[in-house]
């Protein structure tokens, strides 16, 4: 009980709230929302499309923003190359607090840090953020708005002491090469794509095994990255190891303002493939090789920035697509992709109004729900899906959802930003309205499948094949989950001159109203046996009308009342 009191004297005291490692190896680091702005505002062009990125590319960026910002922003860039190069280790602490306002929950935490930024050898650098966590929640239990990832990497462990679990995080990388040819390797997380929530790696998700190549020119570059992340069964409640995520990305730049790109990626597992990671070998070619028994992707991006200031980017990512039809002009089929296009304008010159920004993100039914091997083997661990740890990889999104996301960046002082923020989201459940043959199908099959509409819902059956396997019904249910969010998000950043520290303070604020709040319950589950599915006899087929009536009834009960939550988070930060 000492321990218990001891731990929420100090975090209440200190005011506390989300914070993030302070380091190149986390795409978290406030010095990518810098890098965001000066990106769209043509200070910095080019960049590889796998982040976080090794410190020499890191000194890079920082470097250029020096030679060519102007005084605001050389200041900037000139506290990031303090923080990351002038002394290579820092030590620290971080605190959090959170509430809501609905239903008076409160969240703490504390925890011990130390930042390692280090050149080891003129090749060689290395990146690392240590820390001890005191929780009194873990991250699938926080207080956050809907598709609001954890910043936290730590997994339930047995070290609890009162309320509180205790918990180490690791993140770290070890780099070699330069800014323009390097191999990346650590526990972290990952960004792939112009996009810091991307459809194909989003930095939402928990850390991962990554191991990242990158040779990056001024007409052309090229990226390959393996994530080592964790599968899980069909209801994310036991993992498994061994799963893999391979990427390829070749990007052509024939003018300065311009680049497009081709990539392709690999979702697989159970063993480890070498063939995956040949650079110029297309996962479509290679996969035949192994027999068809992965799941790959294709994808293109595109950013244009037609003048400084304005950038403009583009991202469509596709699981699976009826060819057949597509190429006869029938698009009344199945496109299961994940799409993002997005605009950012900010003032090449600094002033209050740093960053504007408005993006949609869609994601069409069943795209990331794969299902390997026997669907109605849902103990079996899932090697296809694009989960990690149960979660969602890429986007933060489930399928059959779209979202519009506004955000205005203000910089009243030097040191201050804050992000007003506006999103709407949209998601329904694909198995509303679903045509009576897959209904029966998950009528009759005990324990074999999911039904709430989320990315562990498959589309493929035993018996009645796979689910809108050519038709793509988005949002075209008779019940749409929507959510609205609005708030902000404020960060105060100083020096400690005297050590060469820092000292972070933060404070956000989430408004979010929502419908339809049980929209993810399962609509279907097991209540009649039959003893052909093909040969229904009209007793059984009388009692899978009657049950599917009676289920769907009840799910449309369960859905409830609008809901209004009220987030708030306060933080602080010091290292010395």
């Amino acid at each position: 009980m000492k321990i218990k009191s001891l731990l929420a004297a100090l975090l209440l005291a200190l005011f506390a709230a989300a914070v993030h490692s302070q380091v190149s190896c986390d795409p978290l680091d406030y010095f990518y929302d810098d890098l965001e702005v000066w990106e769209a505002s043509g200070l910095v062009n080019n960049l590889p499309a796998a982040r976080p990125y090794p410190l020499p590319l890191v000194r890079s960026i920082l470097e250029q923003v020096l030679a060519r910002g102007d005084t605001t922003q050389r200041r900037i860039a000139q506290s990031h190359f303090d923080r990351f190069f002038s002394r290579s280790f820092t030590w620290g602490y971080k605190t959090e607090l959170a509430t809501d306002t609905a239903k008076q929950r409160k969240e703490m935490a504390l925890a011990l840090s130390m930042d390692i930024n280090l050149k080891i050898e003129e090749l060689v650098t290395a990146s690392a953020s240590i820390d001890g966590w005191a929780v009194n929640k873990l991250p699938a239990q926080e207080l956050r708005a809907a598709a609001e990832g954890s910043p936290r990497d730590i997994i339930e462990d047995n070290a609890k002491v009162g309320p509180f679990w205790i918990l180490p995080s690791m993140n770290s990388s070890v780099a070699v090469g330069t800014e323009e040819y390097y191999l990346n390797a650590g526990l972290m997380r990952g960004s792939f794509g112009p996009f810091r929530d991307g459809v194909v790696v989003g930095e939402q998700s928990l850390h991962s095994g990554q191991y990242s190549f990158a040779a990056n020119q001024e007409l052309w570059g090229f990226d390959l990255s393996l994530y080592s992340i964790t599968a899980t069964d069909g209801e994310a409640d036991k993992t498994f190891p061994a799963k893999y995520v391979t990427v390829h990305n070749f990007v052509w730049r024939p003018v300065p303002w311009f680049n497009v790109s081709l990539l392709e990626s690999i979702v697989y597992g159970g063993r480890f493939e070498p063939i995956y990671l040949l650079p110029v070998s297309p996962f479509m070619v290679s996969q035949g090789l192994t027999g068809f028994g992965d799941n790959s992707w294709l994808g293109g991006v595109f950013t244009l920035k037609p003048f400084p200031g304005l950038k403009i980017d583009g991202v469509l990512y596709a699981d699976d697509l009826s060819f057949n039809d597509i190429v006869r002009l029938n698009f009344d089929t199945k496109w299961r992709l994940a799409g993002q296009i997005g605009v950012q304008w900010a003032s090449p010159k600094s002033g209050i109004l740093t960053l504007s920004s408005l993006d949609y993100t869609m994601v069409t039914p069943y795209t990331y729900s794969h299902k390997n091997g026997d669907p109605m083997d849902l103990s079996a661990a899932n090697y296809q899906n694009y989960t990690h740890y149960g979660e969602n990889f890429g986007s933060a999104l489930d399928p059959n959802s779209d979202r519009v996301s506004l955000k205005v960046r203000l910089r009243p002082l030097e040191g201050v930003d804050v992000d007003l923020l506006g999103t709407l989201m949209r998601h329904a459940n694909v198995n509303e309205g679903m045509p009576q043959k897959w209904v029966y199908e998950y009528l009759s099959k005990e324990g074999a499948y999911d039904t709430s509409g989320s990315i562990l819902n498959s589309s493929g059956t035993i018996d009645a094949g796979h689910a809108y396997n050519y038709s793509t019904p988005l949002l075209t249910q008779d019940h749409v989950q929507y959510v609205w969010q609005t708030g902000f998000d404020a960060i105060c950043r100083l020096p400690v001159l005297k050590t060469g520290g820092y000292i972070v303070f933060r404070f956000g604020y989430r408004f979010e109203y929502l419908t339809n709040p049980g929209i993810d319950e399962n609509i279907y589950t097991y209540a009649v046996s039959v003893a052909d599915p093909d040969n229904l006899t009209p007793a059984e087929e009388a009692a899978l009308e009657a049950a599917a009536r009676d289920q769907l009834a009840a799910w449309k009960d369960q859905l409830g009342n609008p809901v209004m939550n009220n987030y708030i988070r306060a933080g602080f930060e010091y290292h010395y």
